[in-house]
């Protein structure tokens, strides 16, 4: 079975708050602290390869 790659982006959504995108489409909700973004990222693409 193919599986599909998941590319993480964390992007400053403006008004002080981070995002992430990812290549599957799934996206988080903004919060003000970058790392905290990073690492919903990083957990993200950890389950992803479960």
């Amino acid at each position: 079975m193919f599986r599909k790659k998941h590319t993480t982006e964390v992007y400053d959504a403006g008004f002080g708050k981070w995002n992430f995108t990812c290549t599957c489409g799934t996206g988080g909700r903004a919060v003000p602290s970058r790392q905290e973004m990073e690492t919903k990222a990083r957990l993200h693409r950890e389950a992803a390869n479960r």
